[in-house]
């Protein structure tokens, strides 16, 4: 019997990703997960291409989507095991500091990645320090929820036996890149004030400058 119930659920899972990939868009889902039902479920509506690329990619990749690429992302997400909580817990977010606080890990990890020669790595490591705390501390105007979406899933155990049912609300914030530049260009002003200017100090922040608008504005 329980041989049989085994193979029932695997066959009910098989069944479910082969509905699931019958449909033109790909659901939110993680691997080992199977979709139940989710927002669109009950009026038949597709899942938005915006929730697949944010779930399989992340905010940077749907920014490349053509209804996003004017526009800096922000892709927050919530779960609970049912409906109602993971709704409220997407309600009780504080925008504002999760958004700093996202603005702020891009800019760090942008800065990882520069190309900086030695003779300005110290600088730029300064500046660089100077700009990512002003902006986790900054207030940002222009930045609005888009849209949202949620997913009932059943995940799975490493062994393939059914564990939890999951709700997850994602929601989509979006701010446009002219916005976003305008607070930023306020806060390199603050941030070079800081300081009397040198060449060196001049250069520096150039590449610091360069490297924000490389990962958020130029689409590189």
């Amino acid at each position: 019997m329980k041989k049989f119930t085994s193979v029932m659920v695997l066959l009910l899972a098989i069944a479910t990703v082969f509905l699931v990939a019958s449909c033109a868009t790909k659901p939110p889902l993680r691997k080992g997960e199977v979709l139940l039902e989710d927002k669109g479920t009950a009026f038949g509506v597709k899942t938005p291409k915006w929730v697949e690329t944010a779930i399989i990619g992340g905010a940077k990749d749907v920014e490349k989507l053509p209804d996003y690429k004017d526009f800096v992302v922000f892709v927050a997400q919530f779960e609970a095991q049912n409906l109602q909580s993971a709704q409220l817990l997407a309600e009780r977010m504080q925008a504002q500091t999760e958004l700093a606080s996202y603005l702020s890990t891009r800019v760090k990890d942008a800065f990882k990645g520069a190309n900086v020669a030695d003779a300005d790595s110290k600088n730029f490591g300064v500046y660089g320090e100077r700009f990512v705390a002003s902006v986790a501390e900054a207030k940002y105007s222009g930045f609005r929820r888009d849209s949202d979406w949620w997913v009932k899933v059943q995940t799975y155990t490493p062994d393939n036996k059914p564990d939890k049912q999951l709700y997850r609300v994602i929601q989509l914030w979006t701010m446009s890149k002219d916005m976003l530049k305008k607070q930023f260009d306020m806060l390199f002003a603050q941030v070079a004030g800081s300081t009397p200017p040198t060449p060196e100090t001049k250069r520096a922040m150039d590449l610091v400058q360069n490297t924000v608008a490389s990962d958020f504005f130029t689409g590189k």
